[in-house]
């Protein structure tokens, strides 16, 4: 049996409407910023209870103009944590500003809001939190931190569509929030992003900014530096049907990672992430924590199984080229300690109850 880690969930019926929607755009003629970008920024707002959504190529494209259409510039520091995807950092360098690295939670693997304070100086602008895996940071506290600091939040949630915290959607507790539909992702799509804000002036930059700094296609009036980083069509089409899925794609991944709390809660040697009862996780990934062993002994282990699994992340200034940066030295001890411990089961809408049972009975084979 193979058992694949992440898969997109595209049914038939989606397939097919896909499929005439695509024909119709391309004797169109109009493959970009067209009526399905529109259509979808449109759905996307109206499903995540904010003003404004800007459809961009990629969710690292919308972290960087996220923070340039907050204005952080040249040596400008903004905090992320240490262990998240690459691109959460490297959208502070896009701007010429630095990130600055912040321990993680042991627990919940997520930004630890008790290390915030101790980081922030006369240069810090913002604060990028990650919705690791579906689960979400500790809002509460890191927004009254940045209140206290007149600091921006652009909340990293690549990983977190259809998330709450006390019913409110991930993404919209800070002044932006960022949305990736790499083809892995809860919502799938052949890669692209959102960005979703309720300010209207931000709204306006990041128009601009994601279009060469001109309001539309054909105008040749720019009145921004901007960039190429606008959705196609393509892109909106496949998304706008997964936002249709959504409630669906949920359903499922909750069910499958219900099944597996509940017989992975007692395990000795492997911990599941932690998850406040107040979250309720759209579940990009399921974490766990291998406590004692050799991790790429005990994936290995897995994939002669046929179960595929990843490692969870790795702390971003310990990578080859981080290092080349000559920044202030940088020790996060639980981010470094979960490189050697974290990793990711198959969780996807497409898992049948013989592939989740099998993956169970596997792990709980190597718990020892």
């Amino acid at each position: 049996m193979k058992i694949q880690l992440r898969k997109p969930f595209f049914p038939n019926k989606s397939i097919i409407r896909i499929q005439n929607q695509i024909k119709n755009v391309m004797k169109s003629g109009q493959l970009t910023l067209g009526e399905n970008v529109k259509m979808f920024e449109e759905d996307f707002a109206k499903y995540f209870h904010v003003k404004f959504a800007v459809a961009v190529s990629s969710a690292t494209a919308g972290l960087h103009i996220s923070l340039l259409s907050l204005g952080i510039k040249k040596d400008d520091e903004v905090i992320v944590p240490a262990k998240t995807f690459i691109s959460t950092a490297n959208a502070a360098l896009y701007c010429n500003a630095k990130p600055i690295f912040c321990d993680v939670d042991e627990s919940t693997f997520q930004l630890d809001p008790s290390k915030i304070e101790q980081l922030i100086t006369k240069k810090t602008k913002a604060i990028i939190p990650v919705h690791l895996g579906g689960n979400i940071c500790e809002m509460k506290k890191i927004k009254k931190i940045a209140k206290k600091h007149n600091l921006s939040i652009v909340e990293d949630a690549a990983h977190a569509h259809g998330s709450t915290l006390r019913g409110q959607f991930a993404g919209t507790f800070g002044e932006i929030g960022v949305f990736s539909f790499y083809p892995d992702k809860i919502m799938a799509s052949s890669d692209g992003g959102i960005i979703i804000t309720n300010n209207r002036k931000l709204f306006k930059k990041l128009i601009l900014l994601r279009n060469v700094g001109r309001k539309s296609i054909g105008e040749y009036d720019y009145t921004e530096i901007g960039y190429n980083y606008r959705m196609n069509e393509i892109q909106a089409i496949l998304a706008r049907e997964q936002l249709k899925l959504l409630p669906k794609i949920l359903q499922k991944r909750r069910a499958i990672t219900k099944k597996y709390d509940s017989k992975f809660k007692d395990l000795s040697n492997i911990k599941i992430q932690k998850i406040s009862k107040d979250v309720n996780s759209g579940y990009y990934a399921y974490i766990m924590k291998l406590k004692k062993g050799n991790l790429k002994k005990f994936r290995a282990n897995l994939l002669k199984k046929g179960i595929e699994t990843s490692p969870m992340f790795t702390t971003i200034y310990k990578t080859k080229i981080y290092k080349k940066f000559k920044t202030k030295k940088y020790y996060c001890p639980n981010s470094e300690k979960l490189d050697s411990e974290t990793f990711t089961i198959p969780l996807h809408p497409g898992l049948t109850s013989k592939e989740v049972d099998y993956v169970i009975q596997e792990i709980k084979n190597q718990d020892n």
